[in-house]
């Protein structure tokens, strides 16, 4: 299982940034992961128009986690 994060940055302070956890995830493989995570990005505009996607991650939980 994988849970989808996304890095985003401030347009005015590219330092200051945050990551946001896909609330929807886990997903049974990487490759599903990756479409949320880019769909999060394309989303970002309309939620947080002040800010940018930078980078996303997918990672690999722990086999007998459930979240």
């Amino acid at each position: 299982m994988f849970e989808a994060f996304v890095l985003v940055c401030l347009l005015s302070n590219p330092t200051k940034c945050s990551t946001l956890e896909d609330l929807e995830g886990p997903y049974k493989d990487r490759d599903t992961c990756i479409q949320r995570a880019y769909q999060i990005a394309y989303e970002v505009p309309t939620y947080l128009p002040m800010y940018i996607a930078k980078q996303y991650m997918c990672t690999e939980q722990p086999k007998g986690v459930r979240t």
